[in-house]
């Protein structure tokens, strides 16, 4: 029985060897539930936006630009054009100084004529003194006398009935010391006491403001203030 055994084993040894070699069947991975798909949170995303390419010569900002923006221009055109300076105007007391004066009343309020309290105020024209005080004060007493008309304005003209010239004058610069000699018609005998307290104020105020130290006023070969009073 032992032979008979050992025999059966041998058969089928040699049966096993002579068969086909078997195919293994392949492992299937288990499918996995919804619930155990994890999404790493470090997954690397590809950048959406394409790089930009700096090229190779780098751009200068104006502000850095070494050229200059403009063409130089030549010495001469260099030079800077100044633009015309506004004429400057002259104050009152420059033009007091700076033009021929003469002065005529500035009535009382409420009046018309030289009587009453009155004042003299400077007339301003348009001419400029000479720097020569002799010359410039003829000039202005000239101007003085040929206004003519009563009234100027709101001043009142004393000598509006007269008609004086320039005779002659005599000027000693020791004392800086005038004296004019006028001519023309002066009738004093009618002018009111007012219009002749009004033209000593008028004549004696112009002359004086030329800045001479004395006078004498002479008509013809009579003394002024002997024919208008005062002193």
């Amino acid at each position: 029985m032992t032979r008979r055994f050992f025999l059966l084993v041998m058969l089928v040894l040699i049966l096993a060897a002579c068969s086909p070699t078997a195919t293994t069947a392949p492992t299937v991975a288990p499918t996995a539930a919804a619930t155990d798909i994890v999404i790493p949170t470090d997954t690397v995303v590809a950048p959406t936006d394409t790089p930009t390419v700096v090229a190779d010569t780098p751009t200068v900002a104006a502000t850095d630009t070494l050229q200059p923006s403009t063409t130089p221009t030549s010495a001469t055109s260099a030079t800077p054009t100044l633009a015309p300076t506004a004429e400057k105007t002259e104050t009152i007391g420059e033009k007091l100084k700076s033009h021929i004066v003469f002065y005529l009343v500035l009535p009382e309020k409420d009046r018309r004529d030289a009587c009453g309290t009155i004042t003299v105020q400077p007339i301003i024209s348009k001419r400029l003194v000479t720097g020569d005080k002799l010359n410039d004060v003829q000039i202005a007493l000239n101007m003085l006398f040929s206004v003519g008309s009563k009234f100027y304005g709101v001043y009142y003209n004393a000598l509006w009935d007269t008609h004086f010239d320039i005779e002659s004058t005599q000027y000693d610069p020791r004392k800086d010391y005038m004296t004019i000699t006028f001519g023309g018609d002066f009738p004093y005998t009618r002018l009111t006491d007012c219009d002749k307290h009004g033209i000593r104020e008028q004549i004696w105020t112009t002359f004086f403001h030329y800045g001479f130290h004395e006078k004498t006023f002479k008509y013809y070969d009579h003394y002024m203030i002997d024919r208008l009073g005062g002193n």
